[in-house]
C-alpha cells in the first residue's frame, strides 16, 4: 500500500511538472505573438511594409550579422523589419514562431527553413499571399518564392577536395551542428561523396554538437579518444571548429588537419594561429541585405530568380 501511494506520488509530481512546463511555453508563444501585433500597430509601421525575418537563434555570432545587415537594409530602404528566433537552435520553436507570424499576415517573411517540417507552413503563407523567401538554408520542395544563400553542397565538396590535396590516408572525424538541418545534412553529404570517391580516404566518425560550442568541444574530445587515427577534423556549423580546437589543445593532438566553416573573428584567428587549416567562408552579411532586397522586391511585384547563392570560398592562413 505505501509502496503504491509512493508511486501516485512521483506521477502527480511529473504531470504537474509538466502542466507548469506547458503554461510557460503557452505564456511564452502567446507572450511572443502579442509583441508581434503589438509592434505592426499603424503607429509604428508609418505605412511602411512589415518583413518579419525568423533566423536559427535569437542571439548568435553569424546571425547576428544576419540580422544586423537586414535592419540596415530595413532602415535605408523604408521597411519595418522585426528579427524573430527561439533563445537556442530549436526546429520545433522555430515552427512555433512562424505559426504565429502566418497569423499576424506580414507583407513578407524571411525565414531559415531547417527541415521538411516548414514546407506546410510555407505554404499555408504562401496561400494567403504572404510572400516567403528562405536564408541560409532552404526548403526547395516548398512554395517559397526564391532562396538566399550559400551553395551548401558545393561548399561540403570543396572543403573534401581541400583535405585531400594536403592529407594522405584521410581518417576524418566530423562533428555536426545537427542531423536534421538542410543545410549542414548538404555540407555534409557534398563532403562525404568526395571522401568515398578517393582511394586513401575515411569518414570514421559523426556527432552533433547541438550548435554548442561546449558540445562540440566534448564530443570531439570523445571521438579523438576513441579513434586516435583520426587526422582530420571538420566543423560543419560555425560554432563546432572552436569546441574541436578546445579539444585538441587538451589532447596535445597538433598532428590533426582542421577545417570547418564560417569565418567569424575567433574561427579567423584561429586560422592565424595555424589552429584550423581552412575554412569556408558564408557571407552572412550579404545574406542579410540580398535577402531584404529580394523580399522587397517582391512585394513590389518584381520577378525574382529562385535561387540567389550568395559568395562562398576557402580561406586560409588569414586570406583566401
Amino acid at each position: 500500500m505505501m509502496r503504491r501511494n509512493g508511486l501516485t506520488g512521483v506521477v502527480l509530481l511529473v504531470v504537474c511538472v509538466l502542466i507548469v512546463y506547458m503554461g510557460y511555453l503557452m505564456k511564452d508563444i502567446l507572450t511572443l505573438q502579442q509583441r508581434i501585433e503589438e509592434e505592426k500597430k499603424p503607429e509604428m509601421l508609418n505605412g511602411r511594409p512589415h518583413i518579419i525575418m525568423i533566423g536559427e537563434v535569437e542571439d548568435h555570432l553569424y546571425w547576428n550579422i544576419v540580422r544586423d545587415a537586414a535592419k540596415d537594409y530595413a532602415q535605408e530602404n523604408e521597411l519595418y523589419l522585426q528579427y524573430k528566433g527561439p533563445r537556442d537552435s530549436d526546429p520545433d520553436e522555430q515552427l512555433s514562431i512562424l505559426r504565429r507570424v502566418i497569423d499576424v499576415q506580414p507583407d513578407g517573411i524571411i525565414v531559415q527553413s531547417l527541415t521538411e517540417a516548414f514546407i506546410p507552413l510555407i505554404d499555408e503563407a504562401i496561400s494567403l499571399d504572404i510572400p516567403v523567401i528562405t536564408v541560409d538554408s532552404d526548403q526547395p520542395m516548398s512554395q517559397r518564392v526564391s532562396y538566399v544563400g550559400t551553395d551548401n553542397l558545393l561548399a561540403g565538396e570543396a572543403i573534401a577536395e581541400d583535405v585531400l590535396a594536403h592529407v594522405d590516408d584521410v581518417h576524418a572525424g566530423i562533428i555536426t551542428g545537427t542531423y536534421t538541418n538542410y543545410h549542414h545534412q548538404l555540407r555534409l553529404e557534398g563532403f562525404k561523396e568526395v571522401i568515398d570517391q578517393a582511394g586513401d580516404a575515411s569518414i570514421v566518425d559523426v556527432a552533433s554538437s547541438g550548435i554548442k560550442r561546449v558540445n562540440a568541444r566534448e564530443k570531439a574530445y570523445q571521438m579523438m579518444i576513441n579513434h586516435p587515427e583520426i587526422n582530420v577534423m571538420l566543423g560543419i556549423s560555425a560554432l563546432d571548429v572552436l569546441g574541436i580546437t578546445e579539444a585538441i589543445d587538451v589532447l596535445g593532438r597538433e598532428d590533426i588537419y582542421v577545417v570547418g566553416f564560417d569565418t567569424l573573428e575567433e574561427n579567423l584567428q584561429l586560422l592565424k594561429q595555424g589552429k584550423v587549416q581552412t575554412l569556408a567562408s558564408q557571407e552572412p552579411h550579404q545574406m542579410g541585405m540580398k535577402s531584404m532586397e529580394i523580399i522587397e522586391k517582391i512585394i513590389q511585384g518584381e520577378s525574382v530568380p529562385d535561387v540567389i547563392h550568395t559568395n562562398s570560398q576557402l580561406v586560409k592562413d588569414g586570406s583566401s
